[in-house]
């Protein structure tokens, strides 16, 4: 199955702290994959946590990140990539001061898809975006 995916068409889910664009849905790729474009403001990024059924991609297009791979600390910015293993904990966390946006890839799709529209409130309407500081803690 081949689609197009213009700019600004991708459904949106907003969380505390990040903001997801869906750029290739499950159902899109056949449960290959599926790639997020988040938006993550200073201080935003989850805790460390472990995918044991995807690997999972970083490419960093604006701003900077830390991203942290089974121990290893990387001080990602634009251009720069980053693969994690299945199995493998990792994290992320914007210690910058502006938002940065990135490509995520989750390969396969598995459940990952179903996690975020569960978890994150959803909307196309790009009015709507909003994003908000991360939770305290």
């Amino acid at each position: 199955m081949s689609f197009f995916r213009p700019t600004d068409t991708g459904t949106i889910l907003m969380g505390p702290g990040d903001v997801y664009t869906i750029l290739a849905s499950s159902a899109e790729t056949n449960g290959d994959y599926i790639a997020l474009e988040p938006l993550v403001p200073p201080d935003g990024g989850p805790p460390p946590h472990i995918h044991h059924d995807q690997i999972e991609t970083f490419f960093i297009l604006e701003g900077e990140m830390e991203i942290t791979v089974g121990g290893q600390v990387y001080e990602a910015k634009a251009g720069d990539f980053v693969h994690v293993s299945k199995n493998t904990p990792h994290c992320f966390k914007n210690r910058s001061r502006t938002t940065t946006k990135m490509v995520f890839t989750f390969v396969p799709a598995g459940d990952i898809e179903e996690f975020f529209r569960e978890s994150f409130k959803e909307t196309t309407d790009r009015h709507d975006i909003e994003i908000l500081p991360p939770p305290e803690g």
